[in-house]
């Protein structure tokens, strides 16, 4: 077309030079070829305009499709870029030595960058129960979960006032939502959901986004339940579900060096069953086993909050009381005596001493030691000089 249009710009040049080139040399031409070649001249430049900018205004719309196409394209690079930036954050979270809270809190910070402006909400069902908030209040209705629970199935709703089932959420002011279930071993454990306040409408795309972002959500919750049952047993005795020995120092050491620089005191008691070894042989190891477990469940259950009960080792178990004197220590020591002496265990009145009985030794920070290994053996020296003294008593150092 632009060719077209510059050769008739040329022919009209040389017509008009033509003309003129006449009239210079004195041949003069009726008036009215004059006044139709100017309307002709006219016409054509006319009707060349117009379909010039016809022409143009095709190509103002092919760029802003165009322009439109690029921007989709655009937005959906920055939506899997968003994405696999959501997936790899998620999946970083996995070699880090976290809670199930601190995981559902980076869950939802991370799926807030692909939602910004919604309510993100991730709900774990049953024994693990707990539902986390970002980006607003919400109230997830009953029907809702029952539904993720039974079915299984994604829901995507952009007009909650049409459902009556959603009653809730509308009440809540909630427009519109997504919602999928998260899974651990084929069976609904959870549920992830972004709701909307803003009308806004929520794609298939979005939803296959969601649900490809539930997959590793899922491994990851399930990894970290994993961690926190490994990390417990690695810390615990497997019998009387105390903290072990190892365990039980490394929590002693921190608690002696915080004192040393708050100038606090701290008291700790180590108590061993009196003729256990006795009693085991003579009632069998089932029977000791539930002496061991029942004397651990009175030490929790007679301390206060902050004191900390281990078993140190076969029939000794070890207690920390921190910011407490060696006069509280021995007051609490003295009740624990008391109820473990009053407790009726299977045929203890065969023991040596006619009872089933349990003593302590209790060593105190500063007086006693400025370190755990000193405290601790001022305990254990206290201890056995009560074994030596006539056992179930309190004695110390």
């Amino acid at each position: 077309m632009r060719v077209l249009r510059n050769l008739i710009f040329l022919f009209i040049v040389f017509f008009l030079i033509y003309i003129n080139t006449f009239y210079l040399t004195g041949k003069v031409f009726h008036t009215e070829f004059y006044y139709i070649s100017l309307n002709l001249l006219l016409s054509i430049i006319i009707v060349l305009d117009v379909i010039n900018s016809f022409n143009i205004s095709n190509k103002i719309d092919f760029l802003q499709r165009e322009n439109e196409r690029k921007d989709l394209i655009i937005n959906d690079f920055k939506i899997e870029s968003t994405f696999l930036t959501t997936i790899t954050e998620i999946i970083e979270t996995f070699g880090e030595n976290v809670t199930i809270e601190d995981v559902i809190e980076k869950i939802l910070l991370t799926i807030k960058n692909l939602f910004k402006n919604e309510i993100i909400v991730i709900t774990l069902f049953g024994d693990r129960y707990k539902m986390s908030i970002k980006g607003g209040d919400i109230k997830i209705s009953e029907e809702l979960i029952e539904e993720l629970s039974i079915k299984g199935r994604p829901i995507l709703v952009n007009n909650v006032s049409s459902f009556p089932q959603y009653k809730g959420l509308a009440d809540d002011g909630i427009k519109s939502f997504i919602v999928c279930a998260l899974y651990q071993k084929g069976s609904v454990i959870g549920m992830l959901g972004v709701f909307s306040k803003e009308e806004k409408r929520f794609t298939f795309r979005d939803l296959n986004l969601l649900r490809m972002v539930s997959v590793p959500i899922s491994l990851m919750i399930e990894n970290t339940e994993l961690f926190d049952k490994i990390k417990i047993l690695s810390i615990t005795d497997s019998l009387t579900q105390l903290y072990n020995r190892r365990h039980f120092e490394k929590i002693f050491t921190e608690i002696i060096t915080k004192s040393q620089v708050e100038h606090k005191p701290v008291s700790i008691a180590i108590c061993d069953i009196d003729f256990f070894k006795f009693y085991n042989d003579n009632n069998g190891h089932p029977s000791g086993d539930y002496v061991l477990k029942t004397v651990a469940e009175i030490l929790k259950k007679g301390v206060k909050g902050s004191d900390i009960v281990g078993r140190y080792g076969g029939e000794e178990f070890i207690i920390i009381f921190p910011d407490t004197t060696k006069e509280n220590a021995v007051k609490i020591c003295e009740k624990l005596r008391v109820t473990v002496q009053e407790f009726k265990f299977l045929n203890e009145e065969n023991q040596p001493n006619g009872d089933l009985t349990i003593s302590f030794g209790i060593a105190s920070f500063p007086e006693d030691g400025l370190t755990p290994s000193e405290l601790i053996k001022k305990a254990d020296t206290a201890l056995y000089e009560a074994k030596k003294t006539g056992k179930n008593k309190v004695v110390t150092a």
